[in-house]
């Protein structure tokens, strides 16, 4: 575990060391899960699946990784680099973002908390203009150590 040290300048964020098994390389900012059925080994992640359950949330790669190899994961902490489905257009910062897909998505208060989902926090408004099909990378806040 890496916890940044005390710097006035920048957000305090917490990494972790994990291992890719997803069969092909994981971009940085893409929201990745706990495997369970491949290798229990505690160090397996793979990008999140479509329908993800919130306790197999892991945190969002801080730089690519091939698969199989081993990377950074960012669990807690402001970052500036997350995937974001395009159909969030128009959500305003505060907004839960649920993995899904290789990418986060919005869902209502309700839904996020019904469901768990509420390790990451949208930190910007996504302008109307992204458009549905647009899938950037915007601020958010993720708290998923713990």
């Amino acid at each position: 575990m890496e916890i940044q040290r005390l710097n006035r300048s920048d957000a305090e964020k917490v990494f972790i060391n994990v291992r890719n098994i997803s069969g092909a390389t994981v971009s940085a900012g893409v929201p990745v899960e706990w495997d369970v059925v491949t290798a229990t080994d505690g160090n397996a992640v793979t990008a999140a699946k479509s329908g993800s359950l919130a306790g197999l949330f892991a945190g969002i790669t801080d730089a690519s990784m091939t698969d199989s190899a081993y990377g950074r994961l960012q669990v807690y902490g402001y970052r500036q680099s997350a995937y974001v489905s395009g159909a969030s257009a128009g959500n305003a910062p505060g907004t839960f973002l649920a993995p899904a897909g290789g990418i986060l998505t919005d869902l209502t208060m309700s839904a996020a908390t019904t469901s768990g989902h509420t390790h990451v926090v949208l930190f910007e408004t996504i302008p109307a203009a992204a458009g549905s099909s647009a899938t950037a990378q915007y601020n958010v806040f993720v708290k998923a150590l713990g």
